[in-house]
């Protein structure tokens, strides 16, 4: 990845992440029948969102950066896949598949890709503000590189938002909870 193009892969997540956050208060806007205590308000509602005792399928998408200086552009997009269990409901055990691509400095020499997988995954999700959830996450396992980076075990810790897609479509599935 070009480092010119990070900039703007920032702004556009950022901006999409302000799309979603503001789609409740513009639903609700126009609602002749809202009530004050509605969570879609946007106010922090502190009630665990792990879906006790549910197995969840998702996906997320964002920016990624390196913690290490290796000679890699510190910036790159990461797509990950994971199957989730509801503990309780503020922590989900599971596993995760992740990929992430980083440009390397050396001019020509294109990039690294990153496949982690993450067997062992643990995720705190604490409440939410309107439709958006917060978490954070850490899990193990191995990274399998490429471009002459070998392979190495993987200590993944995260944090974000998530905002489910299904809440743009009225009457759309609402995930793949079992």
């Amino acid at each position: 990845m070009h480092r010119s193009f990070t900039p703007f892969l920032l702004q556009g997540i950022l901006a999409v992440s302000l799309a979603f956050g503001l789609a409740p208060q513009l639903a609700s806007a126009h609602s002749p029948d809202t009530h004050s205590s509605d969570t879609a308000d946007g106010g922090w509602v502190h009630e665990g969102m792990a879906d006790e005792g549910k197995i969840t399928g998702g996906f997320r998408v964002g920016p990624s950066f390196t913690t290490q200086d290796s000679g890699l552009s510190t910036v790159g997009p990461v797509i990950n896949f994971q199957g989730m269990y509801g503990l309780n409901k503020w922590f989900r055990a599971g596993m995760m598949l992740e990929w992430q691509n980083h440009g390397v400095d050396n001019p020509g020499t294109g990039s690294v890709n990153t496949v982690t997988l993450l067997p062992v995954n643990l995720e705190y999700r604490p409440g939410h503000f309107g439709n958006l959830i917060p978490y954070v996450t850490t899990g193990i396992g191995v990274n399998i590189n490429t471009h002459n980076v070998s392979d190495s075990f993987a200590w993944r810790v995260g944090g974000g938002l998530d905002y489910a897609l299904t809440n743009l479509v009225p009457g759309a599935p609402q995930g793949m909870m079992l």
